[in-house]
């Protein structure tokens, strides 16, 4: 009994080793399977990445077959993947084709060279569009190149871009040169040109309804301040004041162009007894980027002579200063932002009611910005004080 009793617990103590492999070999295959299943779910990852990309891309061993493509070059050229997969670059593009242009680009690569280059291709639906092609060499664990992968980018967009620039750009020099060749002969004689822009201001005027006097004094030659006044019927008296940014020939004339429209009330639905439209009607047209950059600050009034009531409407101007009964002046802030800076906006208007023997100051900062002998600017306040002290 003994002897058997020691035979059978030898037999036991001998079945736990093989048991330990199988469940050591159990626990091996079950790791393996959950590593083939994480490596078969980043492939999966990978090639949901490769065919959601939109560059076009391949894979091409050194027999010029392709091995892999995306969705993106199947659908670009209107194929299936079982008309690249297994097949020759020869076979997919034409032998001429392929021994003319893309094999010696291929062997660069083989070479273990990057290849770039842009070219346009006739896609799908027959359209022509530009690429930027990358061939990179694939080396192997040896250091060996064994495939090349193309990555192809579609650059029709930034072609196009590039041309119009190109276009704009050669637009842009054409009328440089023409600005130049005019602003040299208009200099060539800024007395003269100074005089046509003195011609159209009016003259001073002294009535019972209305007197106007006025004085300019230019800094130079030529600038973009000018002014004018008119009525426009029997009721309504129309007078304005205009500042365009910067001084020479090209501001003068911007000047003039303006205060012609507003002269002989050449803006297409617009009732110019209304600032307002005025004002909406010149910022359409005189946008500055169309004018090189040039914006206008200008106010423009019309008084009723009848109601006796100004309806006045400022773009981006120093303030009217008005001077009544009332024993200070007012200062009125323009409503709206200068000219040309947006295109499509409205404009506002207000009116007040003008006793008699109202003064009324417009100006342009020229008048204020000036230096006084204690070597600081003066501003609107002290040109205020100095009219108030000086009205006769």
């Amino acid at each position: 009994m003994n002897s058997k009793f020691t035979t059978k617990k030898e037999l036991l103590t001998g079945l736990k080793k093989p048991k330990k492999k199988i469940a050591e070999l159990d626990s091996g295959i079950s790791e393996n399977l959950e590593t083939e299943d994480k490596v078969r779910e980043i492939e999966k990852k990978y090639k949901f990445i490769v065919n959601a990309y939109g560059e076009l891309m391949t894979l091409i061993n050194r027999d010029y077959v392709y091995e892999l493509v995306n969705d993106s070059l199947c659908r670009v050229f209107g194929k299936t993947r079982e008309d690249f997969i297994g097949k020759t670059i020869a076979e997919v593009w034409g032998k001429q084709k392929f021994e003319k242009e893309i094999k010696r680009k291929v062997d660069q690569c083989f070479n273990g060279e990057i290849f770039k280059e842009e070219d346009s291709f006739i896609i799908a639906g027959g359209e022509r569009r530009c690429y930027a092609v990358i061939y990179y060499p694939y080396k192997n664990e040896k250091g060996e190149v064994t495939h090349i992968v193309g990555v192809t980018n579609d650059i029709t967009e930034r072609k196009k871009a590039e041309l119009a620039l190109k276009e704009s750009e050669e637009k842009l020099r054409v009328l440089n040169e023409k600005k130049d060749k005019y602003l040299s002969i208009i200099n060539s004689d800024l007395e003269k040109a100074s005089n046509y822009v003195k011609s159209l201001l009016p003259e001073q005027v002294n009535t019972d309804i209305v007197k106007i006097n006025w004085k300019i004094v230019p800094s130079v030659h030529l600038s973009g301040d000018s002014f004018g006044y008119h009525w426009i019927d029997d009721e309504h008296f129309a007078f304005y004041i205009l500042d365009v940014t910067g001084h020479g020939v090209g501001a003068a004339l911007h000047s003039v162009s303006a205060l012609n429209t507003l002269k002989f009330q050449i803006s297409t639905n617009t009732d110019f007894r209304y600032p307002e439209q005025v004002l909406k009607g010149l910022n359409n047209v005189f946008q500055m980027s169309d004018h090189y950059s040039m914006f206008i600050t200008m106010w423009y009034c019309v008084y009723n002579k009848s109601k006796r009531e100004l309806r006045y409407g400022g773009a981006g101007h120093p303030p009217l200063i008005l001077f009544s009964s009332i024993k200070d002046p007012v200062k009125i802030v323009s409503q709206n932002i200068m000219l040309g800076v947006e295109k499509n906006i409205d404009f506002h208007s207000d009116t007040i009611n003008i006793e008699r023997a109202t003064k009324l100051y417009l100006y342009t900062d020229g008048a204020y910005e000036v230096k006084q002998p204690n070597g600081k600017m003066m501003k609107i306040d002290d040109l205020v004080n100095y009219l108030k002290k000086n009205q006769n």
